[in-house]
């Protein structure tokens, strides 16, 4: 289990002030993803253009808010869930490449 990202976390200050600016209650789960994915990325707060939507990334976080009152959440409360969901997706992605590795070799 991946522990929930600290408010210390540059990713979470990073989508925090992105989403701030913005009234992102009413964004759609998948263009909360984008412009969370473009923040974590590093693409700026002052000009964060969504990440594209072809991103592998984004149906992880829009499974995540598919199960969360999302928008009950402040800002940062949002974030912090955002990166671990991000975070968690990629430790399961991790497992999986190396179980299927594991069945490719013959289970050694």
């Amino acid at each position: 289990m991946v522990p929930l990202a600290s408010s210390d976390d540059a990713r979470v200050r990073a989508v925090s002030e992105a989403l701030s600016p913005y009234a992102w209650r009413r964004f759609t789960p998948e263009m909360l993803s984008r412009r969370a994915l473009a923040a974590i990325d590093g693409r700026g707060v002052a000009d964060v253009v969504p990440v594209a939507r072809h991103d592998e990334r984004i149906g992880a976080l829009v499974a995540f808010l598919a199960g969360c009152r999302w928008r009950s959440l402040t800002a940062g409360a949002l974030s912090r869930r955002l990166v671990t969901a991000l975070d968690t997706w990629r430790h399961e992605s991790h497992w999986f490449e190396i179980e299927l590795r594991w069945l490719l070799d013959g289970g050694d």
